[in-house]
C-alpha cells in the first residue's frame, strides 16, 4: 500500500508533528510504501525547512505542496491512505480529503471537530475519556497503549532511583520561542545541581547566545545540540520538561519530572499525569514564579520516596508497543478497504 503522511515542522510551528509521525512512518514502512506530503512557503522563507530536512534525513521522500493551495494539490497525490498530523485542519479538510483517498486518518490531541475519517489516533493519557464525533465505522486508537515511542525507548529495563539527586535534564521543546529554557536556567543557575539542557533545532539564535554565555559562566550547566535524548535521560535523576510527547519517553526511562505547560494541547496531558501521580504539574510557563518553582524542585530532589513512587506509577502506564499495535490494526484497515 502507498501511504502518505501530512505533517509539517519548523521554527514557528514546532517539530512535534514530524517527530511522532516519523515513529509511525518507520513502522509502516516495513510493509508499505510510505512518503510525506509537506507544505512549502511561496515567500521563500524557511518556515517548513527544518521539518522537511528532518524527514529526508530519515530516508523518506517528501512531496511538497503550496501552503495556499492545499486541497487542489492534495488531489494530485497518488496514495491509498492519507494520515494527517497537523493543527491546520478543519471539518472541510476531512470532508475533502475523504474524497481523494481510499483510507484517511488523523493524529489528534484536542477533539475539536466532527471527524470524517476512517481512523483517529490519540496517544495521549486520558484520550479514552474523549467522546469523539465520527462516522459509525471510524476506528479509534486512544490512550497510552498507542503511544508512539521511538525504537530506543521501547523495552527499557528498570533502573535504580538514586537517593541523592545530582543531575537534572531540562527540555522545553524543539523551538521554545518563548525562551522558557532561559527563564528556568535563570531561576536555578546558582543551584548546586548539574543541569543538562537540550537545545532544540528551532531555538531562536538570540536565546541560544544567552544560553552559551551562561554555560561559560556556570560549570554546572551543559548545553546539548542534536541531543541523544535517551543518553541524557539515563544520566539524569529528574527532569524539567514541556508536557508533550517527551513526557512519555521520560516515563519509560523512570525519570521523575516537573512538567511545564507550553501550548494548549498539553493541558490535558499535564493534568491527567499529575492526577495519576506520574509527574508534578507546574502549570503554564507564563505563570511560573521563581519561588514556587525552586521550592517544587527542592521538594522533588529531597523526597526519595516521592520520586520512586512517581517513577513506578509512570512506568506502569506505557509498555512501549503502541506503534506496533497501530501498524497491525492499520494493516487490517488497509486490506478491508
Amino acid at each position: 500500500m502507498k501511504i502518505a503522511i501530512r505533517a509539517d515542522g519548523g521554527n514557528k510551528i514546532g517539530m512535534g508533528h514530524v517527530m511522532r509521525t516519523l515513529v509511525l512512518a518507520k513502522e509502516l514502512a516495513k510493509t508499505n510504501d510510505v512518503f510525506y506530503v509537506c507544505k512549502v512557503d511561496n515567500s521563500f522563507s524557511d518556515r517548513y525547512k527544518q521539518g522537511i530536512d528532518k524527514i529526508r534525513s530519515q530516508g523518506f521522500n517528501v512531496v511538497t505542496i503550496d501552503e495556499n493551495n492545499v486541497f487542489n494539490e492534495l488531489k494530485n497525490i497518488l496514495a491509498d491512505c492519507l494520515i494527517t498530523d497537523s493543527y491546520d485542519v478543519n471539518e472541510d479538510y476531512f470532508n475533502e480529503t475523504k474524497k481523494y483517498f481510499k483510507l484517511t486518518g488523523y493524529i489528534d490531541d484536542m477533539n475539536l471537530y466532527y471527524f470524517n475519517v476512517d481512523f483517529i489516533i490519540n496517544q495521549n493519557i486520558g484520550a479514552e475519556d474523549y467522546v469523539y464525533k465520527t462516522n459509525k465505522d471510524t476506528k479509534l486508537f486512544l490512550g497510552t497503549q498507542y503511544v508512539m515511542l521511538r525504537k530506543e525507548f521501547r523495552n527499557i529495563s528498570n533502573r535504580v532511583i538514586n537517593k541523592k539527586v545530582s543531575n537534572v535534564m531540562i527540555t522545553l521543546g524543539g523551538s521554545d520561542t518563548n525562551g522558557i529554557t532561559n527563564m528556568i536556567l535563570d531561576y536555578v543557575k546558582d543551584s548546586e545541581l548539574n543541569f543538562h539542557v537540550v537545545i532544540g533545532p528551532s531555538f531562536e539564535e538570540n536565546n541560544i547566545q544567552k544560553l552559551r554565555e551562561l554555560e561559560k559562566l556556570k560549570s554546572n550547566i551543559k548545553l546539548y545540540f542534536n541531543a541523544n535524548m535517551i543518553e541524557i535521560m539515563n544520566k539524569c535523576d529528574i527532569a524539567i520538561s514541556a508536557c508533550g510527547s517527551t513526557l512519555y519517553e521520560l516515563t519509560v526511562c523512570h525519570v521523575p519530572t516537573l512538567g511545564i505547560i507550553v501550548v494548549d494541547n498539553q493541558q490535558q496531558i499535564a493534568r491527567k499525569m499529575d492526577e495519576l501521580g506520574m509527574i508534578k504539574n507546574m502549570g503554564w510557563y507564563d505563570k511560573l514564579l521563581k519561588d514556587k518553582f525552586v521550592n517544587s524542585l527542592n521538594i522533588l530532589c529531597n523526597d526519595f520516596v516521592m520520586r520512586r513512587e512517581i517513577a513506578i506509577k509512570a512506568k506502569k502506564s506505557i509498555d512501549g508497543n503502541g506503534v506496533a499495535r497501530i501498524a497491525k490494526e492499520l494493516k487490517v484497515q488497509l486490506h478491508i478497504k
